[in-house]
């Protein structure tokens, strides 16, 4: 602006002026004309050595700012609290500013970046802008990455790399994070069955050494607890406390197991936790209301697995367990099979037809309670139909007893049938099983609006959706048990067709092991009232005859069996007849050797895929067992269908996780000391 205002072309102006003037007095008087333009001289050079002067002084002035400028910005890049290195195509790090040094230590002259960061691939970010998030000395950054190209020649673009340091932030949202609240639902699972036969003194004083347990356990991690119902707590803790319970797998359900009373039933309780993800919190998204309802739909899942467990949502959405290692204890009350009985007479009468299935690959529990379901349905005049998989020798067999009777003509349909009966008035009953993966028709499902789940295991993530009933008992022997119950209360006069009765007593036989296995008081009275209604145990027997060549296999099986530490292996061969039902029988046998705790049987399946029946003496949970591999059952009786895997690795798989929960037990048995 200075040099400007003092350039020549500003000049002009004045100059012709000074020549007019001049020329004006000229014309008066020449004389004075003369010493005006010599003293007009004069003050123009003495002017315009000043102005020089004055140029000069104020372009050092300048060029001294715009050195410490530059001198300034030299020591603001090398200084930023940022670290800068700049890379080339081959990933040497030409360049560097002093704070990346400072956190990589001295460069050497053709140093790789790949040796600072090993896992960092540049070819995915060369000529591109952006940014990534990586470690680095035990320290997180954030790096910005910006392609630079030159205009000489490709060869000597680079890529420009803007480490922040932001270690401190990430341990602060870290601690954030901590702080966030987990909901928890509590219920004591068998506070019925605890205080029974107790006084009122007895009760109050239950309920207190239960009440004060989980209290203090609780609190002494910085949670809020409220009981809102008899038996029934809210808690609130934070993810670090529930990060806490989990590394200690929930221990404190020991103690609460340790108080109980006069009938020695130790008091059980079971949890349902929902925390919310990280990144719904950090984007604050985070939705209590749905925390609640996750969990309340985790204390649900943990009563369906027999209770005394904690049923944990976190952020992958899908429920984690810890517990579940007691025997489910046998409720003596039949009211909910009363009401379920009605409820299920309610959709049965409103209903335009009724179809049942089971699992796939069925056995007696679930084709008898199959037809016991169907009994219920015929009783009140609707068209009926159990839709089965292929024919196995459980299905053969009973069709065989009642090929002669016109009432169960085209009771057994297959799933394609089925799926041309399907309408908005068709009820679906899916027994023995919950998992819609594991049905005889999958399609089914999706064709019908209204299904009622009537199954006997333990309550596992993957259940049929939005049933309009659930009569889940994961204290029952079987299936035909519960079945047989909600025949009792279905309408007063009940009369079974003798092989109704005796497909149902088949079922109860084939899940109790003979009546010697997850027996209680009301199997017996299931099986005592289906005796008197016809039930024929000479049937059963034909049932389940072997033939001589299953014998032989079975033998050829256990013989090459393989028993180390308390468990037995065994391998169906490939091709056997009835490789399931062989499996099963040979694993029953395994777990009734001396010193075996628990036996599994292999087989193979079609499409790539591997059968384990499992057996356990009660130690063992091989419930927990086979679900860690996609299976499920009950803590003495389980199986599991694993695909893409080898025998031998389904053996590893298997071996490991039992020997993980012996290796558990085996620490509690040493603490209990």
């Amino acid at each position: 602006m200075l040099k400007k205002m003092l350039s020549p072309q500003t000049e002009q102006p004045f100059f012709w002026i000074i020549v007019i003037l001049l020329a004006v007095i000229a014309v008066y008087n020449w004389i004075i004309s003369l010493l005006a333009l010599i003293l007009s001289i004069g003050a123009y050079l003495l002017t315009r050595k000043n102005s020089n002067e004055r140029n000069l002084a104020m372009q050092q002035l300048l060029d001294s700012i715009s050195q410490g400028v530059d001198q300034a910005s030299t020591y603001a890049v090398q200084n930023l609290p940022i670290g800068i290195a700049i890379v080339d195509m081959q990933g040497t790090i030409c360049w560097a500013n002093s704070v990346f040094r400072d956190w990589v230590g001295e460069l050497d002259a053709e140093q790789q970046l790949k040796q600072i960061l090993p896992n960092l691939n540049l070819d995915k970010f060369w000529g591109k802008f952006g940014s990534f998030f990586e470690t680095m000395r035990e320290r997180q950054y954030r790096v910005v990455y910006k392609y630079l190209q030159t205009e000489e020649a490709s060869e000597d673009n680079y890529l420009i790399l803007y480490f922040e340091d932001i270690s401190e932030t990430e341990t602060q949202k870290r601690n954030c994070l901590q702080t966030v609240p987990a909901f928890c639902d509590i219920e004591i699972d068998n506070m019925e069955e605890v205080s029974k036969g107790l006084s009122a003194v007895q009760q109050a004083t239950l309920w207190t050494n239960v009440n004060n347990c989980l209290l203090d356990e609780l609190t002494a991690l910085g949670g809020f607890v409220r009981s809102y119902g008899n038996a029934k707590y809210f808690a609130c803790l934070t993810h670090k406390a529930l990060q806490t319970l989990q590394a200690d797998n929930f221990s404190f359900f020991e103690k609460i197991r340790k108080i109980h009373t006069v009938n020695r039933i130790p008091v059980t309780i079971s949890m349902g936790i929902a925390a919310a993800p990280e990144e719904r919190v950090v984007a604050g998204r985070a939705d209590f209301n749905e925390l609640a309802e996750k969990a309340r739909a985790g204390l649900d899942l943990a009563l369906g697995r027999g209770g005394d467990q904690a049923v944990v949502y976190e952020a992958d959405g899908t429920p984690h367990f810890y517990g579940g290692k007691t025997r489910s204890v046998e409720k003596n009350t039949r009211v909910r099979a009363r009401v379920v009985a009605q409820a299920v007479r309610e959709l049965v009468d409103t209903s335009e037809r009724v179809l049942i299935m089971g699992h796939e690959r069925e056995d007696y529990d679930s084709i008898g309670a199959a037809v016991g379901v169907a009994h219920m349905a015929r009783s009140l005049g609707k068209p009926v139909h159990i839709i089965v998989s292929k024919q196995t020798d459980a299905i053969q067999r009973l069709k065989e007893q009642i090929s002669d009777r016109p009432e169960f003509k085209d009771l057994f349909i297959s799933a394609e049938t089925a799926e041309s009966l399907c309408n908005a008035a068709t009820l679906l009953f899916v027994v023995d099983t919950h998992r819609p993966y594991m049905t005889v028709a999958p399609n089914v499902l999706d064709l019908t609006e209204r299904r009622v789940v009537i199954d006997h295991h333990r309550r596992s993530s993957d259940f049929i959706q939005k049933p309009l009933l659930t009569y889940l008992e994961a204290s029952s022997s079987s299936t035909c048990e519960l079945v047989t119950e909600l025949l009792q209360y279905y309408q007063e006069e009940v009369e079974l067709e003798k092989i109704e009765a005796t497909a149902l007593y088949a079922g109860i036989i084939v899940d109790t092991k003979n009546f010697a296995v997850q027996t209680g008081v009301r199997t017996f009275d299931a099986a005592s009232y289906l005796r008197r209604s016809g039930a024929d145990p000479e049937i059963v027997r034909a049932l389940f005859s072997s033939d001589f060549e299953s014998l032989k296999n079975r033998a050829k099986i256990l013989s090459a069996a393989h028993i180390s530490e308390g468990i037995a292996l065994a391998i169906c061969p490939p091709g056997v007849k009835n490789a399931m039902i062989l499996a099963a029988q040979c694993a029953d046998t395994l777990v009734n050797i001396e010193h075996v705790q628990a036996g599994f049987t292999f087989y193979e399946l079609a499409n790539d895929c591997i059968g384990v029946s499992a057996r356990s003496k009660g130690d063992i949970n091989v419930q927990l067992v086979m679900e860690a591999l996609g299976g499920g059952g009950h803590r003495t009786v389980a199986g599991a269908q694993l695909k893409g895997k080898t025998i031998a690795g389904a053996q590893e798989e298997v071996v490991r996780a039992v020997r993980a929960q012996m290796k558990e037990n085996h620490a509690k048995e040493i603490d209990k000391g």
